[in-house]
């Protein structure tokens, strides 16, 4: 699909975990967020606490996996992504005022949506590293042109976008300057979407076999100690 659009997301933690004041907080701050957004659209979410509780095989795949408690994404028309910093200056004390003290990961780059865009009231987000050994070229064009092929039609039609973020480091760069927070060194944030927490339940666990090969592609192509992720309600 074509590229219009750059992403900047940030992942943070609730202070104290409380996940209901957080939601609390970004619903009241929406005005001031949106105006930090300086127009451009915004999402944000908090994660459910339910999606959390994995056991079995799955449980096993997503050891190591660092959670995250809720996010803000900012979709940016292409040529303007220059405005990323400033749009990090103008967030940066809503965030210190709702986030965790030193849990705020910023990362931006182009977004690619992989399928086209259907709305839903929850999503998956994650940020991860590529393997080692794996140029930062060679990871995009296998996410983009094996990986995500492979996965849409496993997870059927229950999904509903599916957005590819390439991280961009210079950007990120600027942008965790910004903010005031260290950079963190991401190559891709994973954004897919569902209409409600069964319908993701019944997309992630509808194919096992599939699934496993979904598993199996990402093997030396992900740094899974690197992985940071929540399935989130929409706030």
């Amino acid at each position: 699909m074509t590229q219009t659009h750059w992403r900047l997301a940030f992942m943070f933690d609730a202070p104290g975990g409380d996940l209901d004041a957080l939601a609390e907080a970004l619903a009241a701050l929406r005005g001031d967020i949106a105006a930090a957004a300086q127009g451009n659209a915004v999402r944000m979410g908090v994660a459910i606490p339910e999606a959390r509780e994995v056991t079995g095989e799955a449980a096993h795949a997503m050891e190591g996996w660092a959670p995250v408690d809720g996010a803000i994404e900012v979709s940016i028309p292409n040529g303007d992504e220059a405005s990323v910093p400033a749009i990090c200056t103008g967030l940066r004390p809503i965030l210190e005022r709702i986030a965790e003290p030193g849990s705020v990961d910023v990362m931006t780059g182009a977004m690619h949506h992989m399928v086209p865009v259907r709305q839903g009231d929850v999503f998956l987000s994650l940020s991860f590293r590529r393997g080692e050994g794996t140029t930062v070229e060679q990871f995009r064009d296998w996410w983009y042109n094996q990986h995500a092929p492979l996965c849409i039609p496993i997870l059927g039609e229950g999904l509903l976008a599916y957005d590819q973020v390439h991280v961009d480091e210079a950007a990120s760069r600027a942008a965790a300057d910004a903010l005031g927070v260290p950079y963190v060194d991401n190559d891709a944030y994973d954004n897919l979407t569902w209409p409600d927490h069964p319908g993701y339940i019944q997309s992630t666990t509808g194919d096992p076999e599939g699934m496993g090969r979904i598993a199996v592609d990402e093997i030396g192509r992900i740094d899974n100690t690197t992985r940071r992720h929540a399935l989130m309600r929409e706030v």
